[in-house]
């Protein structure tokens, strides 16, 4: 775990949180790398742990930071930043795509880094991982509870083309009601591999742990119902793994952690989430399942 910086499209540098696995005998590297896109909160101790699980797995992540620009952290301190990097979502387009492209591409031309680059967003970062998706370079996009374009026509075209997609929403998110039905709908017309689920009973946040470690946390859970949900977010995890070890290597990852299921646990071939050895090819949709498990 280091810091660095990132050249962005307009010659400013980008602080980015890097996590790297540790070489094996098994698997000494090169590895496959994720873009981490951090929510609202930016570049936070919780968005700097999903990096780390990530390169415990044998990614190498990249997390950069949206709000600073050489070093200069605007953040919570400025709140208009926040506000002008979240419309940039609603709108599809703006600085923060291409300083995400250039973190792509430092990434990909890493010398630990295979080159195969996949992108994971939380929240606002969500929305950007989605987006992200029908771009070229990516191979992959981890959506959790990403804010969506408010038609359907418009998310149509976000996912035309689109590299293979797992998202995952909360069905008590009371921020994206309906999500995972829109999304999937959108995936399943445009042909793009994926899987969605939604949890049940799970609310916005349930991956990260944001209302456990910010003093905001009770705040947060009673007024915006965002609160994190231990097992949904180990499930989610686990697929996300799954399907990045999918498309991101091509197996199922050299020295990845063992899903939580044994092997005689695994789904059936056709209920099976993409990830999974045998798992339907052109994705899967499962929106309203159970909580954990399979």
């Amino acid at each position: 775990m280091t810091t660095t910086v990132v050249p962005g499209p307009d010659g400013a540098t980008m602080p980015a949180y890097v996590s790297t696995p540790a070489p094996t005998r098994r698997d000494p590297g090169p590895w496959p790398g994720v873009v981490v896109v951090h929510d609202a909160f930016g570049m936070s101790d919780d968005m700097r742990d999903q990096a780390d699980w990530l390169a415990a797995a044998g990614y190498v992540a990249l997390l950069p930071d949206l709000y600073s620009r050489d070093g200069r952290t605007q953040g919570w301190g400025r709140v208009p930043c926040v506000a002008r990097t979240m419309q940039q979502v609603g709108r599809g387009e703006g600085p923060a795509f291409a300083r995400l492209e250039a973190a792509r591409t430092a990434l990909a031309d890493r010398a630990d880094c295979t080159g195969a680059v996949g992108v994971i967003g939380f929240c606002m970062g969500g929305g950007f991982a989605l987006l992200l998706a029908g771009r070229p370079g990516w191979s992959a996009a981890s959506v959790n509870y990403g804010i969506l374009p408010d038609d359907d026509a418009a998310l149509g075209a976000a996912v035309a083309g689109a590299c293979p997609v797992v998202a995952s929403f909360g069905g008590a998110d009371r921020m994206l009601a309906g999500g995972a039905v829109r999304v999937a709908a959108a995936l399943d017309r445009a042909g793009v591999p994926h899987d969605v689920r939604e949890y049940p009973g799970a609310q916005h946040g349930f991956v990260t742990r944001t209302t456990d470690t910010s003093p905001l946390g009770p705040l947060m859970r009673r007024v915006m119902g965002v609160s994190h949900d231990a097992e949904a977010s180990a499930d989610a995890r686990r697929r996300i793994l799954g399907f990045f070890d999918e498309h991101l290597r091509g197996d199922d990852g050299p020295d990845a952690p063992a899903p939580a299921a044994a092997a005689g646990d695994r789904p059936a071939t056709g209920d099976a989430p993409v990830g999974w050895p045998g798992a339907r090819a052109a994705g899967t949709t499962r929106v309203g399942g159970p909580a954990t498990g399979g």
